[in-house]
């Protein structure tokens, strides 16, 4: 009766949690709504919801297929978007600082937009250190 009981217990709790992961799949309404205001002319079904936030990725077409990450929060909210940068597009300044603060040219540059326009770049060293400049090349909090 035990092992029954157990039995009954385990697929209820696997089905529940299948059910929570499938109804998880799409956004809510005012998430899509936001979604398709923001990006009017990209098509997306795939999101995914971690760390209480809304995310999906897109290839933007218009800037050689950069890959873009944009996350809302659970009103709709855009919270930011980052999108992969090359480094040759990065300005001078940012270039120059990594350059000859700390010694590298293995790195990757994302460029992180919050609303309002504010933009920052995310640098990710070879080490995987991770450091965040504004425009000029200055270090920046703006997480």
């Amino acid at each position: 009766m035990k092992k029954t009981f157990l039995i009954a217990l385990f697929c209820a709790a696997g089905m529940t949690l299948f059910a929570q992961t499938n109804t998880r799949r799409y956004p809510p309404s005012s998430v899509q709504r936001s979604w398709q205001r923001d990006y009017p002319n990209r098509d997306n079904d795939a999101w995914e919801y971690r760390n209480n936030q809304w995310h999906t990725k897109y290839y933007d077409r218009d800037h050689n297929n950069r890959e873009v990450h944009v996350y809302y929060d659970r009103y709709g909210r855009r919270v930011y978007s980052q999108t992969q940068w090359d480094r040759n597009d990065l300005p001078d300044r940012v270039r120059n600082r990594i350059r000859s603060r700390y010694r590298t040219e293995n790195y990757s540059a994302y460029r992180v937009e919050r609303p309002g326009g504010r933009f920052y770049f995310q640098i990710r060293l070879g080490n995987n250190r991770l450091l965040y400049l504004d425009e000029r090349g200055r270090e920046t909090r703006n997480r």
